[in-house]
């Protein structure tokens, strides 16, 4: 559903002592590096340890599911060689044995 709006043609100086109107600064593609830069840096900072880590996980996670199978294939073989088959038979174990899992029980 969209609201469509019409502006008061008759507006008083009250209705526009109320409006606060937002200029968009126009930067260089140099001041914009550098305004992401800080503000990621001030971000990042503000993180704590376990919010990093999870932050990392989930970005890190997104690239390997945007990956084909044999692209995947490729980043693990490159990490270690041996790893990827290991890592199949380890999904085949889990799904084997629903009730468990590394470290424990579900």
């Amino acid at each position: 559903m969209t609201e469509t709006r019409q502006a008061n043609p008759n507006a008083t100086q009250s209705e526009f002592d109320g409006k606060v109107i937002i200029q968009h600064p126009n930067i260089t593609s140099k001041q914009r590096e550098d305004v992401i830069e800080q503000f990621v840096e001030i971000i990042v900072d503000g993180m704590d340890t376990k919010s990093l880590v999870a932050f990392a996980m989930d970005k890190i996670t997104e690239y390997y599911e945007s990956c084909s199978n044999r692209e995947l294939k490729e980043e693990v073989d490159n990490y270690d060689e041996d790893l990827f088959e290991e890592l199949v038979d380890n999904s085949n174990h889990i799904n084997q044995n629903p009730q468990k899992v590394y470290g424990g029980t579900k």
